[in-house]
């Protein structure tokens, strides 16, 4: 099964599901700051687009696959979709307030993050925050599957487990605003990831 087809078979039926707790604290620090403008990169189903446009935020939603676009379809008109791979986007310099990945960059190997990471930064505006969700190397599916890299294994789909360090590497050129370890039971069993939220500063 391909890529696209797993995540287009991943929303299919699936019901719709309320805010994950990193949107809602990721909406507690853009609220003082009254940025406006929102990049969901990954959107999947699209819950947490939903949620930041109905606190007011102008919405850019991208997703690959369209079976998630779909749902976001049915729950606001409000929102922009852009049905295309996170890898391909291409945005003017400056473009949006905040950027909001939630588990959706540790798919990819590490040239591949190094440039979701620079472009990231580019269509940022400056002070600007980007808040970055992804598994941890302490998760329980670590080490399971076929190892295709550092920190990466193939089961059904690759996943790139990520440490604080390797996080932190990504961020350079970014003001760490917040990183830290985090977990929770997710299909009955126990998921770890790394959050991170950054500001951006003009690079010298």
């Amino acid at each position: 099964m391909s890529e696209l087809s797993y995540w287009e078979n991943k929303w299919v039926g699936r019901p719709t599901e309320p805010a994950n707790n990193f949107a809602k604290s990721a909406y507690a620090l853009i609220r003082p700051k009254k940025l406006r403008s929102l990049l969901d990169l990954g959107c999947g189903d699209g819950r947490d687009s939903v949620y930041f446009s109905n606190k007011g935020l102008s919405v850019t939603a991208v997703d690959f696959a369209d079976g998630g676009i779909s749902k976001i379809e049915l729950q606001s008109k409000k929102i922009k979709y852009i049905s295309e791979d996170i890898r391909a986007i291409n945005f003017r310099e400056n473009s949006f307030d905040v950027i909001y990945a939630h588990l959706s960059l540790h798919y990819f190997n590490d040239e591949t993050i190094n440039k979701i990471f620079d472009n990231s930064f580019s269509i940022l505006k400056k002070s600007g925050l980007f808040f970055i969700k992804c598994k941890s190397v302490d998760d329980a599916l670590f080490g399971e599957g076929e190892k295709v890299g550092e920190n990466m294994y193939r089961k059904g789909h690759v996943r790139h487990f990520f440490t604080k360090e390797y996080m932190t590497e990504k961020l350079k050129g970014f003001k760490i605003i917040r990183l830290r370890k985090t977990s929770s039971v997710y299909h009955e069993y126990k998921s770890s990831f790394i959050e991170a939220v950054a500001t951006k500063l003009e690079r010298s």
